[in-house]
């Protein structure tokens, strides 16, 4: 889970930038990159589906590299509702 600091709904792919708790409590910055905006559109997606300062899930696929990106597949919102990050035919 992680706080939204923000979202950014453009070409060629959507990105997410959060702000994670580690187990210590030390926040850690995140980038999670989806499909295109049009893709997301089609999956009920606009540019105000996620703002900063919304709490969310997201999973996904790491970076193999270690570094705090990943390769987001689903976003659960605050209120249970869950949205792929894929577009059509994704997880």
């Amino acid at each position: 889970m992680g706080t939204v600091s923000a979202f950014q709904f453009s070409n060629p792919h959507a990105q997410l930038f959060l702000d994670v708790k580690d187990g210590k409590g030390k926040i850690e910055k995140w980038v999670g990159e989806g499909t295109s905006p049009n893709m997301l559109v089609r999956e009920g997606w606009d540019r105000k589906t996620i703002k900063p300062g919304d709490q969310i899930t997201a999973t996904g696929h790491p970076a193999r590299d270690g570094s705090n990106n990943m390769r987001i597949e689903k976003i659960v919102l605050p209120n249970g509702r869950e949205l792929t990050f894929e577009g059509p035919g994704g997880t």
